[in-house]
C-alpha cells in the first residue's frame, strides 16, 4: 500500500460552529468541535489505512486530543486553510509521504468504509469528495503535490479544474456519509434526527 498520511485540519476551538451560535451555548460550540475531531481520528485508526495522523491546529485542546491519541499535532503558522495544508503537506513530503488524504474534522457521519473506497480510487492521482454545498469533503492527492489546494466556497469545482490542468482526471467519491459536514442548524437538526446523542447531548437552544 502507498504510504499514505491523515492531514486533519482545525480551527482553534473557540471559533468553530460559528453558524451554531442560535443553537448552542460558546461551551457546547467548543465540545462538540473536540468531539467531531474525535471521531474522524478514531475512525481513520480504525481503517488502519494510513502510515501517519497529521493535525494542524493552532489550538491547545487540539494537542491534548492529539496525544491523547497518539497522533502528530503540528502548529499552524498563520490563519489560513489553505496555508496550513501547504505546511502540513512540507512536512509530510519531508518525511517519506507518497501520497496524502485532507479530511475536515467536522464529519460526523464518516465511516471506515468512506475512507476505504477512497484509498481504493488513489491510482486516479487526485481523488475528491464533495460535500453537499460544493465544498471539498475529502482531497486525496498521489503525489501529494500533484495540485495545490484550495478549499473555500465552490472548492469542489476549483479542485477538479486544478487536476484536470494537472493533467489527471479526478476520481470522485460521493457518498452521503462523506458528504455530511456538521455546520448549519439545518444540519444539527438533521444529526439531531440520526438518533446521535453523543455530540454535546445535543441539547439545542431555541
Amino acid at each position: 500500500m502507498t504510504p499514505t498520511w491523515l492531514i486533519v485540519p482545525v480551527k482553534p476551538f473557540a471559533e468553530g460552529k460559528s453558524r451554531l451560535t442560535t443553537k448552542l451555548s460558546p461551551a457546547q460550540r467548543a465540545r462538540l468541535s473536540q468531539q467531531l475531531l474525535t471521531h474522524v481520528i478514531k475512525t481513520a485508526a480504525t481503517s488502519a489505512l494510513f502510515v501517519h495522523t497529521l493535525v494542524v491546529s493552532r489550538d491547545p485542546t487540539a494537542a491534548e486530543i492529539s496525544d491523547h491519541f497518539d497522533v502528530e499535532l503540528l502548529a499552524e503558522e498563520g490563519r489560513d486553510l489553505n496555508n496550513a495544508l501547504e505546511q502540513a503537506r512540507a512536512r509530510a513530503v519531508a518525511h517519506g509521504a507518497e501520497a496524502i488524504l485532507v479530511l475536515p474534522s467536522d464529519l460526523p457521519r464518516l465511516t471506515v468504509d468512506d475512507l476505504e473506497q477512497l484509498m481504493a480510487a488513489a491510482d486516479a492521482g487526485a481523488v475528491l469528495a464533495p460535500s453537499r454545498d460544493r465544498g471539498t469533503n475529502a482531497l486525496l492527492l498521489r503525489p501529494p503535490g500533484i495540485i495545490d489546494f484550495a478549499f473555500g466556497p465552490s472548492s469542489f469545482d476549483r479542485h477538479q479544474h486544478l487536476a484536470r490542468q494537472a493533467g489527471v482526471t479526478p476520481g470522485v467519491i460521493a457518498t452521503p456519509s462523506l458528504a455530511f459536514d456538521l455546520d448549519s442548524p439545518d444540519d444539527l437538526a438533521e444529526l439531531v434526527g440520526d438518533g446521535v446523542t453523543s455530540y454535546v447531548g445535543l441539547t439545542t437552544t431555541s
